[in-house]
C-alpha cells in the first residue's frame, strides 16, 4: 500500500481482520472432521506458523538475517504443516491408493524405514493403508528444523551487510529517551551467563522482577523441561514405565498441578493485572501521540524512527566533519 492507513482507517482494518479470524474459526470448526488426538492437533496446526518462532528470535539476535530468509522460513513451514494435514485426511481415500496404484508402496516404505530406522522404536516410519507414516508432532519436529536451516542458509546468501541491530533495538545512541546505554563488560562465567542471558537481568530489575524472572524460570525450565521431560525420558530409557503409570503422570502434569498453579495466578494477576491496567491507561493518557508509529516499515525502520534516526545520523556527520 504506497498511501499509508489513516489512525481511523486502521483500526477499521484491524476489526474487520478480527471478524475474518473469527469468521474463519467458526466455519473451519464446523465442516473440518477431527481425526487426530487433540494434542497432535495442536502440534501440526502450530506448525503452519513454525517458522514465525525462527524469524522473532533470529531477526532479534542475529544480525545478518534477511527478508528472503524469513520468507522462506515462514511459506516453506506453512506448506510443511498443510502438507501433512491434508495427507492425513486424504491418505486412506485417495493418496495410498493412488501410490499403490503406481507401485511406489514398496519403495517409500523402504525409504521411510531406513531413514526411521536410527530412532526405532520411538520412531517408526512405514507405509501402511490405515494411516500416514509420519505424525503430527513429528511433522512439527520436521516443521522446525526445516524453517530453522532455510532461515540462515537463505539469509547468509542473501545477506550483503550486516544488520545495525543498536538502530533496530534502539541501543547506545539510538536510545528513545536520547541517552547512550553504557553497559559494562562483565568477565564470562556461568552465573553472569545465567543472570544476563537467560534470565536477562540488568540494571533496571527490582526485587518483584527478579522474583519473577526466577519463578518462570525455574517453572519452564526446571519443572517443565527438566522434571517433566528430561528425567522421565532418562528414566524410560533404562527402566521404562509400566502403562498404568503414565495415566498418573498425565494426571499430575497436565490436571493436578496446573490447578494448582491456576489458583495462585488467578489472584496473582487478577490484583496485579488491574493494578498495572490502571497504571498503563494513566501513563496513555500522559504519553504523547505518535499516529506515525503505526507498525509501518520504511527502509528496514520502523516508520516513527525514520525522521528521528536521520537527525541522529546527521548529528553524527557534523561530528565527525568538525574533528581533523
Amino acid at each position: 500500500r504506497k498511501k499509508p492507513f489513516t489512525p481511523h482507517e486502521q483500526i477499521r482494518a484491524l476489526r474487520w481482520s478480527i471478524t475474518g479470524v473469527c469468521l474463519f474459526a467458526l466455519l473451519f470448526s464446523y465442516y473440518f472432521a477431527q481425526i487426530d488426538f487433540i494434542l497432535m492437533f495442536f502440534a501440526i496446526t502450530g506448525a503452519i506458523w513454525s517458522g514465525a518462532g525462527v524469524i522473532i528470535t533470529m531477526g532479534l539476535y542475529w544480525k545478518r538475517g534477511t527478508t528472503a530468509g524469513a520468507y522462506c522460513s515462514l511459506i516453506v513451514g506453512a506448506v510443511i504443516a498443510c502438507s501433512g494435514i491434508i495427507l492425513q485426511k486424504t491418505w486412506v481415500g485417495h493418496v495410498y491408493p493412488f501410490l499403490d496404484s503406481l507401485g511406489w508402496v514398496p519403495a517409500l516404505d523402504s525409504f521411510l524405514r531406513t531413514v526411521s530406522g536410527p530412532f526405532n522404536p520411538y520412531v517408526v516410519w512405514s507405509m501402511t493403508p490405515d494411516k500416514f507414516p509420519i505424525n503430527s508432532v513429528e511433522m512439527l519436529f520436521i516443521a522446525h528444523v526445516t524453517t530453522l536451516l532455510l532461515y540462515v542458509i537463505v539469509s547468509y546468501l542473501t545477506c550483503k551487510e550486516p544488520f545495525n541491530m543498536d538502530r533496530l533495538l534502539h541501543r547506545g545512541k539510538y536510545s528513545i529517551d536520547g541517552l547512550q546505554t553504557k553497559t559494562r563488560k562483565e568477565p564470562f562465567s556461568l552465573k553472569n551467563f545465567l543472570l544476563t542471558n537467560v534470565l536477562g537481568y540488568d540494571e533496571n530489575y527490582t526485587r518483584g522482577d527478579k522474583i519473577l524472572a526466577w519463578s518462570v524460570f525455574l517453572w519452564s525450565f526446571g519443572y517443565g523441561f527438566v522434571i517433566c521431560f528430561l528425567m522421565v525420558v532418562i528414566w524410560n530409557f533404562f527402566q521404562p514405565w509400566p502403562e498404568s503409570w503414565w495415566g498418573h503422570y498425565f494426571y499430575i502434569k497436565s490436571i493436578f498441578i496446573p490447578l494448582i498453579v491456576a489458583c495462585i495466578t488467578t489472584v496473582w494477576f487478577s490484583i496485579g493485572g488491574t493494578l498495572d491496567l490502571i497504571k498503563m491507561f494513566k501513563t496513555l493518557e500522559e504519553k504523547e501521540v505518535d499516529h506515525s508509529d503505526d507498525g509501518r516499515v520504511i527502509g528496514h525502520l520502523s516508520a516513527s524512527d525514520v525522521a528521528r534516526f536521520e537527525a541522529i545520523e546527521k548529528q553524527k556527520q557534523a561530528q565527525e566533519e568538525k574533528q581533523p
